[in-house]
């Protein structure tokens, strides 16, 4: 079976069952024999449908960013306000970050660099969607308009990229789930006016009650263990 026998739908899904294996073990663990054996296929048949394991990540990371882009659409059409599309969209993507193995983010740059610039305008598609929300934000009285929108986005774009470099940025009792609720939390506080912030506290509220308590967005601050101590 190859490619155009499949239908899309088929090759979709297929595609949403390599996604979870690609994330949770990371681009390198991750064998041809390996996913044919989770999926239970022949790795004949997944040779077939990809040239190779780089045809298969470039096609796996075009789906992921697909879909990330049709869930905020959609959370966008269904928010009351920026504020709350920006949260929900933050919340979707915070279910790919529970699965991400960092080794996920690290492989990518060492080696697939070139299935990460095939998905390069889908980001910049997904910037300037972003700093479209915000300026809606800020003309809804949520967000501050002395604030420039553009710079703003791409520092929380380089605080993600600081989660390759998680062990040795962040104590190993610190999470990946952590840091990312932190940077996405911490950018709407800063960006919000008093308004903003009272929405921001009675969205956050809402939405962990409607979270697991093991799945809640972690924003109390941790106490400082015994053996922490602050350096010049």
């Amino acid at each position: 079976m190859t490619r155009e026998d499949m239908t899309p739908e088929a090759y979709g899904d297929l595609l949403d069952s390599i996604m979870p294996i690609l994330l949770k073990n990371g681009l390198k663990a991750t064998t041809m024999d390996f996913i044919a054996s989770s999926l239970k296929m022949s790795k004949r048949t997944l040779y077939e449908i990809f040239k190779s394991k780089g045809d298969m990540i470039s096609e796996t990371l075009k789906t992921l960013h697909k879909r990330l882009a049709e869930a905020n659409n959609e959370i966008l059409k269904s928010s009351g306000n920026a504020l709350e599309a920006l949260l929900r969209g933050f919340l979707h993507h915070r279910d790919v970050m529970r699965m991400v193995n960092v080794d996920f983010f690290r492989d990518m740059d060492s080696l697939y660099a070139d299935a990460r610039k095939n998905c390069d305008p889908s980001k910049e598609a997904y910037l300037d969607n972003f700093v479209r929300v915000l300026e809606t934000g800020a003309s809804q009285g949520l967000f501050r308009k002395d604030i420039n929108f553009m710079v703003q986005c791409k520092m929380v774009a380089i605080q993600m990229e600081s989660l390759k470099r998680m062990e040795e940025i962040f104590p190993p009792d610190i999470s990946l789930l952590e840091v990312y609720d932190s940077i996405c939390i911490g950018f709407l506080r800063g960006i919000s006016t008093p308004e903003g912030s009272a929405k921001l506290d009675a969205l956050l509220e809402e939405l962990n009650n409607e979270l697991p308590e093991d799945e809640t967005l972690r924003m109390t601050p941790r106490q400082p263990s015994e053996n922490t101590h602050l350096t010049n």
